[in-house]
């Protein structure tokens, strides 16, 4: 290897593919022991040539994983109560793949620029005004000039902006998606759950949003905040107020797929605006879960679109544009050539990116 091994990067490895120290020493057989592994991470010692064969060998990556000589950033600051229930092991995997995504995205966009489509998302101070989330979901609304109604899809809105949209499998329920600000010459990122219903990844998609605009400094509303944020940007109380009226099981269904929010956040949202009697959304939230709805409901909102497409684009311009072979793309993610195909799929539809002229391919 011609460039220093990092060994943030092997810490990296072995979150990503959920191993401890003992066991990489256990697979690779004797040819290292624990104190010395732990002296290669935190980067006291540089591994042999032959070391780092193993070790990517034995974690599946490819050498060059080890060389990117980027630092690795904190988990992001949650208040949420649901991960506290969370693993401690697969948290550290979830914010293992996004570190992932984060360093590929920053080698991915060397010679390619996004080009947003509308405004970036604003930085709001919500003490500044008193809390109320809702005022600064219209603000935002008004500010990307959205028409009034449903968001038809809040994905390619999101992305349009410059925010980057990464889906994957958390593998777990307890979380539907987190955020990254801007910053070391990235775009802001948003991680969403693969898993989720497209009715809750429109909500968690809207949600972290919220956090991007409203929390550059975490505090402990702001899950409640980003929910209020959520909920009025997807359902303008001035909008759906008229649409709530006579309202049963049926009537949810309907409004759902015209909102393509889900039955619940609707229900909220009627209780929130003084729609519904604390009588009547408590008999509503026991029928759902009578009929066991609260995971899953009885329809979803597929006739939405909500694909991200701005990283799959990016990819697709290296393949086709500046002329990479997926093997050599593979290489400079420092992944293999499966994993690329499935943790990067690739696609024809293009959103706004320039090729940056660079004099060769990025490294």
């Amino acid at each position: 290897m011609s460039l220093p091994f990092n060994g943030n990067m092997l810490f990296l490895a072995r979150q990503l593919r959920r191993v401890g120290q003992d066991e990489l020493v256990s697979l690779l057989n004797g040819s290292i022991n624990q104190g010395q592994l732990s002296k290669i991470e935190r980067g006291r010692i540089q591994p042999s040539e032959a070391l780092v064969t193993e070790l990517a060998c034995a974690l599946k990556v490819r050498e060059s994983f080890f060389s990117n000589a980027s630092y690795l950033r904190q988990p992001p600051v949650s208040f949420h109560r649901a991960r506290k229930a969370l693993a401690a092991k697969d948290e550290v995997a979830i914010h293992a793949r996004s570190e992932f995504y984060r360093l590929s995205i920053k080698k991915i966009f060397t010679d390619i620029e996004l080009e947003p489509v509308i405004p970036p998302a604003p930085a709001i101070d919500i003490d500044q005004f008193d809390g109320d989330a809702k005022q600064i979901a219209n603000m935002v609304r008004q500010r990307w000039g959205i028409q009034r109604g449903p968001i038809k899809d809040i994905t390619t809105l999101i992305e349009d902006s410059g925010i980057i949209v990464v889906p994957y499998e958390f593998g777990t329920p307890l979380i539907d998606g987190f955020c990254q600000h801007g910053g070391d010459g990235l775009p802001p990122i948003i991680f969403v759950n693969a898993s989720l219903p497209k009715d809750r990844l429109r909500f968690s998609l809207a949600h972290e949003l919220g956090h991007l605009v409203m929390h550059a400094i975490p505090n402990a509303d702001q899950e409640i905040q980003a929910n209020h944020f959520a909920s009025e940007f997807l359902m303008p109380t001035i909008d759906i107020s008229d649409h709530l009226f006579d309202l049963r099981l049926t009537k949810f269904m309907d409004l759902k797929m015209h909102w393509g929010t889900s039955m619940q956040s609707i229900i909220h949202k009627a209780w929130d605006i003084g729609k519904l009697s604390d009588r009547q959304y408590k008999y509503f939230f026991v029928e759902i879960t009578k009929r066991g709805w609260r995971k899953i409901e009885p329809i979803d909102v597929d006739h939405l679109r909500e694909r991200p497409s701005t990283l799959k684009a990016a990819i697709d311009a290296h393949l086709k544009d500046l002329g990479y072979t997926e093997d050599e793309l593979a290489e400079m993610l420092g992944i293999l050539n499966d994993e690329l195909r499935t943790w990067f799929p690739m696609q024809n539809r293009r959103p706004p990116l320039r090729l940056v002229a660079s004099g060769g391919k990025a490294r």
